[in-house]
């Protein structure tokens, strides 16, 4: 009985020094089947997102809240405490990251604080305050729309972000554009270095979405081979237990000629009930869509993505033995994702 106890006392111990080491339970290495949930804070549907939460926290690992944000070309920072977030993510276990971006995800924002070491060393400095200040394990940076000549300069920035967190234990994520291979000058993505994040950041969180866009012509959201080519690419040079697959819960309603509209699940429902479509299944993109005339007589043409879907997706991160997902974004979204998520979360079958 004694050995027993010296045993569990021992375990117990290792356990927690884990945890303090990498910042987060979940982070350590080659860690497997992670479900970390984009917490977007803005719009009409703020109350759904506690409400997904609520219901299906038992297969969420991680959280990312959207409270912290680059204000200017200052480098100042401005923040917002959900303190009933924090609070329930401690209560069950859940890693809460916050999510950091620069506002309006502005180019000129981020040139102007990559490229400016007193800026830089600013904007990190608050980071930590804010992190040490809300207990979080670490942070997750989502700096987008960076020009693609400041690549070196946010490779700078996240180094030596990563350099001050890791000193105290906390753990960086980073998001970055789904691509299939690097092309530097790339407008959207060429500035993101996925050789260098790999080895500076915890866990790399490819945003893998948006294969066909708002303002570009209609097509499925992600493909199901696209995302076998960015899941190719990105673990041909990141360690695959630092990748995260990052999956979109939602679809866009394109109308002909025009910059399509995005909506949730739910919003994706209340649609088909409306115009009641014959619903069109693209067995390559693994995909479904509809078309439908509006009152006005502008055809539309909507992708969206749905548990069928993503079941594939899920499938896919198996293959790969990547980390695990993310979800952009909790609220009003399918409750049978929940279904497909508890069987990824406890290692069954993803097709039954």
């Amino acid at each position: 009985m004694r050995h027993s106890n010296i045993y569990l006392l021992v375990t117990a111990c290792l356990f927690t020094l884990c945890v303090l080491v990498h910042g987060s339970f979940g982070l350590q290495k080659k860690s497997r089947n992670l479900v970390i949930g984009y917490f977007w804070h803005r719009g009409r549907q703020y109350t759904e997102h506690y409400t997904s939460v609520r219901q299906n926290y038992k297969y969420i690992t991680h959280l990312c809240p959207t409270r912290i944000a680059i204000k200017d070309t200052d480098g100042n920072v401005v923040s917002g405490k959900d303190k009933w977030l924090l609070a329930f993510g401690k209560q069950h276990g859940i890693a809460i990251l916050p999510l950091v971006a620069n506002s309006d995800f502005s180019r000129e924002i981020a040139h102007e604080v990559l490229n400016d070491e007193s800026k830089r060393t600013k904007v990190i400095n608050q980071l930590l305050e804010i992190i040490t200040e809300w207990k979080c394990p670490g942070i997750n940076i989502d700096i987008e729309n960076v020009d693609p000549s400041d690549r070196e300069a946010f490779n700078t920035f996240m180094k030596e972000l990563c350099d001050q967190f890791h000193k105290k234990g906390l753990a960086v994520t980073v998001d970055v554009p789904a691509k299939t291979k690097d092309v530097p000058t790339g407008y959207w993505s060429g500035a993101y270095d996925y050789k260098f994040l790999g080895k500076c950041c915890d866990l790399v969180m490819l945003m893998c979405y948006d294969e066909h866009w708002s303002t570009g012509k209609p097509g499925p959201i992600a493909s199901r081979s696209w995302v076998r080519r960015c899941l190719e690419y990105a673990t041909s040079t990141i360690p695959a237990h630092k990748v995260i697959l990052g999956c979109a819960w939602y679809g866009y309603d394109w109308p002909e000629g025009g910059r399509a509209k995005a909506y949730t699940s739910k919003g994706i429902k209340d649609l088909i009930e409306e115009r009641k479509p014959i619903l069109q299944w693209d067995n390559e993109a693994k995909s479904h869509w509809f078309e439908y005339t509006d009152n006005d007589g502008i055809k539309h043409t909507v992708w969206f993505e749905d548990p069928q879907s993503m079941a594939h997706k899920l499938h896919l991160a198996r293959e790969f033995g990547i980390a695990g997902i993310s979800i952009w974004r909790l609220g009003n979204e399918d409750p049978r994702y929940w279904d497909l998520l508890a069987r990824y979360r406890a290692g069954h079958k993803i097709f039954k």
